[in-house]
């Protein structure tokens, strides 16, 4: 894995990665000038004893944009930025503009409500797959897979490294049903402040596994899903998940 670090005009970061050496004479685009001023904040939620997040100002963000003003695609035009820069790469992560969570301002403090609120002091990183608007996860050959289980690995320990993150979580919101405000190829990465309860939850399930048989749940649960090739089919040169049959797992 190769890795280049480089600072967007507003101040963001973007991070290249790359199956070959990168060019060092690279630069960060930002189609935006400006430095961000986004100020996220979490309010305890008391019937369902949890922190949610409120990020208003994620209402305004780019949103199923024309192919033509694909934010996500490299750049072509110096005179119209877009968020990723022409050149040899392969995986791009680089800082959301609309976070949900962000380290807080200097100087400024969650609003004073009737619940108790505090900072959503974490991370929200977009991981763009692949140059190709076109492809998508599952049709990414077995060398660019392997790059990006890599990069999520690599964002992962910097972000645990930072300090005040609890929990770091990779994942994929695919198609405008499910949120995504953008049909190219990309993830997100998200650094909590606190363990989320569904995470809470999956740590005690596996604390259980594991006192009952002594292995790892996680371990198991993948193993039985291959042995199986019901909805795990592994290929030589690339891999299909999740296809919608039902796995009979013990209890």
């Amino acid at each position: 894995m190769h890795r280049l670090e480089l600072a967007k005009p507003d101040g963001r970061r973007l991070t290249l990665y790359g199956r070959v050496p990168l060019d060092p004479g690279l630069a960060a685009p930002s189609p935006f000038r400006e430095p961000l001023g986004a100020e996220p904040h979490l309010r305890w939620h008391p019937l369902r004893g949890e922190w949610v997040t409120y990020a208003a100002y994620r209402q305004g963000r780019t949103y199923l944009p024309p192919p033509e003003y694909n934010p996500l695609a490299a750049t072509t035009d110096p005179a119209r930025p877009t968020e990723l820069p022409a050149g040899d790469w392969d995986v791009a992560v680089f800082d959301n503009r609309f976070p949900s969570l962000a380290p807080p301002l200097p100087g400024t403090a969650p609003p004073a409500l009737v619940v108790p609120t505090a900072p959503a002091d974490g991370a929200c990183e977009v991981v763009v797959f692949t140059q190709d608007p076109q492809s998508s996860l599952a049709h990414l050959p077995l060398d660019h897979l392997a790059l990006l289980v890599q990069v999520w690995a690599d964002r992962t320990q910097r972000l645990a490294a930072r300090g005040g993150i609890a929990y770091v979580l990779p994942f994929e919101n695919r198609g405008a049903e499910m949120g995504a405000s953008n049909p190219h190829p990309h993830g997100q990465i998200y650094g909590y402040p606190y363990l989320t309860p569904r995470t809470e939850a999956m740590l005690r399930q596996a604390d259980r596994h594991r006192a009952a048989h002594g292995t790892n749940l996680f371990a198991d649960a993948l193993a039985h899903e291959v042995a199986d090739g019901t909805r795990i089919i592994m290929r030589t040169d690339t891999f299909t998940a999740f296809v919608p049959f039902a796995a009979r797992w013990p209890v």
